[in-house]
């Protein structure tokens, strides 16, 4: 008899599928790159994590509040992918001023709205309680105070600068 192809059968089968889940992966952090690189909203909710995360660590959030901004951050920056990959076909397809096209897109940036909107919500549950925690905080480690202004140029010039054409 012959022998298999592969240390057990279905061995070639599983190396093909494994390849086309990297590729797959390969194209969602494509998908990524390209949102950070052209759109503004995106690095603005980028941002706004990054500055919600480090407020998180600084007042000690517990794991469960942490786990429900985690996925705040997913869901924001989920729908403003869903919104760009709607304006872009939108804009694609379109020839000129399409009534439905305007409706998809306001439709599509109305969930991104109200997605904000819910963040919004949750954002200020969790922190406006920790405030004192967060200035205490803020005292009592100066460096941190440091760390945010000289940041908020960088945060400003990646929101509104990153990614354009020279």
């Amino acid at each position: 008899g012959g022998q298999p192809h592969g240390p057990w059968p279905g061995a070639r089968m599983m190396g093909h599928e494994i390849r086309k889940l990297r590729q797959s992966f390969q194209y969602a952090v494509r998908g990524v790159r390209l949102c950070v690189g052209t759109e503004r909203n995106f690095r603005i909710h980028l941002t706004a994590a990054c500055y919600v995360t480090f407020f998180a660590v600084l007042c000690r959030l517990p794991g469960i509040k942490c786990a429900v901004l985690a996925l705040c951050f997913g869901v924001m920056m989920g729908a403003e992918l869903m919104n760009t990959a709607v304006e872009r076909l939108c804009d694609w397809k379109a020839a000129g001023y399409d009534r439905t096209v305007r409706d998809a897109k306001d439709i599509a940036a109305a969930a991104v709205f109200l997605c904000a909107l819910a963040c919004a919500v949750i954002g200020l549950l969790f922190f406006v309680p920790a405030l004192p925690q967060i200035l205490a905080g803020l005292r009592s480690h100066p460096a941190l105070i440091l760390f945010l202004i000289l940041s908020a140029p960088c945060a400003i010039w990646f929101i509104f600068r990153f990614g354009r054409k020279r």
